[in-house]
């Protein structure tokens, strides 16, 4: 056979073989961009499943790398009647459909972080009653993180998100739009509990100044006292002679007031205020192992 022969022969299988090899690139390729575009839906299914539990973690990827392999798919010659496998399997020429429900729930999922927030603090605030312990400052809070949560749906509304879906969450499970009238209530509940918790504040304020100024205390006994007895309902110390007494008038004039504590080991603790008038002096803590050393020192 001659080389002229040969060489005819070597040139067509070449050729088939390159686009062979070809075709399987593109295969490839193919099946890779389908199994990224599936993938944008199951993260989709899966921050609604999730929802406030840490769903917007399924949702890392840019929206626009969805329609950027939407339209590679479609430049390899990809039908649109071609199947997308995900959990609910979809023909391609509803992937813009799929792109656009995640972009929208991404969007959504900016706001995840004002949201719980509220969330939290509502949960906080509906359990307190004006003049309790925390009430103003927590009630406070409610409104701020109310504002918060209603501004960040207000930002991603704006941008195009998703405000008509059920986020997965603790009772009650509400919508974007719903949760925007949630924390809208949270703000006025809060304030308003923050106006009353303030005034009972005030009051109980007023009650515990007035027990020990009555009695004759100023300055810094009367700021003492006050502090281990806002609400002005009493307080025991120990005067001279470590005699326990809660009489604001004996409180009033006591050159020195102690006060003492069994610590969780057994041990005690005091803290002994010496005053000059009405004018703190000293402020002195020991510890003690013994109770009866706790008590000399008391003395």
């Amino acid at each position: 056979m001659s080389r002229l022969h040969l060489f005819a022969l070597i040139i067509p299988f070449v050729t088939l073989t390159g686009a062979a090899h070809a075709d399987e690139a593109e295969e490839e390729k193919k099946q890779e961009l389908l199994k990224e575009l599936g993938g944008f839906d199951n993260n989709s299914f899966g921050f609604l499943t999730d929802g406030l539990n840490y769903g917007e973690l399924y949702l890392k990827a840019p929206a626009a790398r969805c329609t950027e392999v939407v339209a590679q798919l479609k430049a390899l010659g990809v039908p649109p009647t071609e199947e997308v496998f995900s959990r609910e399997s979809f023909l391609l020429r509803k992937a813009p459909e799929k792109c656009a429900r995640y972009a929208g729930l991404k969007l959504l999922s900016e706001a995840f972080p004002a949201i719980k927030e509220a969330r939290s603090n509502a949960n906080i605030v509906k359990d307190k009653k004006p003049g309790e312990a925390g009430t103003t400052m927590w009630s406070t809070e409610g409104v701020k993180t109310g504002k918060a949560c209603v501004d960040a749906l207000n930002a991603v509304e704006a941008k195009g998100a998703f405000m008509d879906v059920i986020i997965a969450s603790p009772e009650p499970q509400l919508t974007g739009a719903q949760t925007r009238t949630f924390c809208e209530e949270l703000i006025k509940t809060s304030a308003a509990l923050a106006g009353e918790s303030k005034d009972a504040d005030a009051a109980r304020k007023k009650k515990a100044h007035d027990r020990y100024a009555k009695a004759g205390a100023k300055g810094d006994r009367l700021e003492w006292l006050v502090y281990y007895d806002p609400d002005g309902d009493g307080f025991t110390w120990y005067v001279p002679g470590c005699k326990a007494t809660d009489d604001p008038r004996a409180l009033a004039k006591a050159k020195v007031l102690t006060q003492l504590w069994e610590n969780p080991d057994g041990s005690w603790r005091v803290r002994k205020l010496t005053f000059k008038g009405h004018k703190k002096a000293k402020d002195v803590e020991r510890e003690f192992e013994k109770k009866s050393d706790a008590y000399k020192f008391c003395k």
